[in-house]
């Protein structure tokens, strides 16, 4: 176990991130890079005063380098998005202690990858159907290593966050059979046959499914990526078209443009990165639920690494012309941005995240400007795959065409009787969680302006 990820060389841990296989040279674990958590830790946003205690796990095999997995000991359950408040209330209630637990996963990253990084040459062993099982058995050793250092550690539990699909079958089997539910009586038929959906039942990896909703580069009808906004525009009605556009149309009668400054870009700005953390951060205090996850040092870290390739900031400010509200010379200066979101591009996806807005400059519909219809202009506009907005937002995000994806995440309990009380308690959830997906998905397939009928 090591404690501090710069002890690490970056390209060794690197050279261990899941490869993509449409985009040579980049991963589909952006937030797993050894610059992005290099520099939680060096910022003390991820410390132990903070309640993320860094315990990465190095594995070899025969004295070579095999896999890392990203641990963290925590004190709170506080930047993980996949929630277990209801777990920790209910052993506080058995006086069974909850915290200290064990996180696989990235902090404050709800983004699916596979968490068990099996370095390259390692990786490639495991070929063909025979790979496959291999692959699976390394998986569940790993798995068995991490259920020791609980209770080694006398830990309530582990949780490994966001994996794939494969990664949560191979650590916890099959979660859910074919979905037999009748959608069209409107019944809650879907929770009956709860029990007859789940297998494994003496595993002791608990499968959970939760929900996000994703924008997909991929034009209904067609099948193949939008040309343009309208062009997506198009999938849905004629009101919905218009109230989309009146929508966009408002924000621009305030004289409001949103320019994308993404990469090295960024680095001729002088004053980019601190406006950005000051718009960031004015938006999470005036929350009373807010938590400021991220301070400066982290975002100026994160622009001095290779990082800065991977970083988008969707900056709105004043354009009218007269310089009261915008440089004079309508060159961009920082200074002019007073709301955006800062963002992270790799493997062709948009991972939509920071928003923030100064005082005094609420403006209808920026939000949706800024975070979505922009991010979406941008996907178009470089040929990229999807968007993933994050966690949250449900039926706002499925109305303007976003579809829900399944989202998988195994845990742990070390309790026996506790675990038996989780696992009858995410059945129940994941099969709501599964069922309200194929809903969703199945209004979709018929006709996609139904969710904005």
């Amino acid at each position: 176990l090591i404690n501090d990820i710069t002890l690490i060389p970056e390209s060794t841990w690197d050279n261990c991130l899941p490869p993509s296989q449409t985009h040579p040279g980049e991963t589909i674990a952006p937030f797993l890079k050894h610059a992005f958590l290099a520099s939680l830790e060096l910022s003390q946003c991820v410390s132990p005063h903070k309640g993320w205690l860094p315990r990465h796990l190095q594995i070899k095999v025969n004295g070579e380098l095999a896999a890392f997995v990203p641990i963290y000991i925590k004190s709170h359950s506080m930047g993980e998005f996949i929630f277990d408040a209801e777990w920790a209330d209910y052993a506080k209630q058995k006086r069974i202690r909850y915290y200290p637990k064990l996180l696989v996963g990235s902090p404050f990253s709800p983004v699916t990858c596979e968490k068990i990084l099996l370095e390259r040459s390692f990786r490639n062993r495991f070929v063909g159907e025979e790979g496959e099982v291999q692959r699976k058995e390394f998986r569940l050793y790993v798995g068995k290593i991490l259920q020791s250092i609980v209770k080694d550690n006398r830990l309530s539990s582990a949780h490994i966050n966001f994996v794939t699909e494969q990664e949560a079958f191979d650590l916890a089997g099959d979660v859910i059979l074919k979905q037999q539910s009748d959608f069209d009586s409107g019944k809650s038929k879907i929770l009956q046959t709860v029990m007859n959906k789940f297998k494994k039942e003496d595993c002791e990896y608990i499968r959970k499914t939760t929900l996000q909703y994703h924008w997909v580069n991929d034009h209904k009808d067609r099948k193949e990526k939008y040309t343009s906004f309208d062009d997506y525009l198009s999938c849905f009605k004629s009101k919905k078209r218009i109230t989309i556009k009146r929508e966009r149309q408002r924000v621009l009668e305030q004289n409001v443009r949103v320019d994308a400054i993404s990469g090295k870009d960024i680095l001729r700005y002088p004053g980019l990165v601190e406006r950005m953390y000051e718009i960031y951060k004015s938006t999470v205090d005036k929350m009373f639920w807010g938590n400021l996850y991220f301070n400066l040092d982290f975002f100026e870290l994160l622009v001095e690494s290779r990082f800065v390739e991977n970083l988008v900031f969707m900056c709105a400010r004043f354009d009218n012309g007269t310089g009261t509200r915008s440089s004079a010379n309508g060159s961009f200066d920082a200074n002019d941005v007073f709301a955006g979101s800062i963002n992270v591009v790799e493997n062709g996806v948009f991972h939509g995240r920071y928003w923030g807005c100064l005082p005094d400059n609420d403006i209808k519909n920026l939000h949706f400007e800024v975070c979505y219809w922009k991010a979406i202009e941008f996907c178009i506009k470089n040929g990229l795959d999807k968007m993933e907005p994050g966690a949250g937002g449900s039926d706002y995000k499925w109305c303007r065409g976003f579809d829900p994806v399944l989202i998988h995440s195994v845990h742990f309990i070390a309790q026996p009787s506790f675990r038996g009380v989780v696992r009858n308690y995410v059945q129940i959830e994941s099969a709501r969680q599964v069922a309200i997906a194929e809903l969703l998905n199945q209004k979709s397939s018929f006709n996609s302006s139904q969710r904005l009928s």
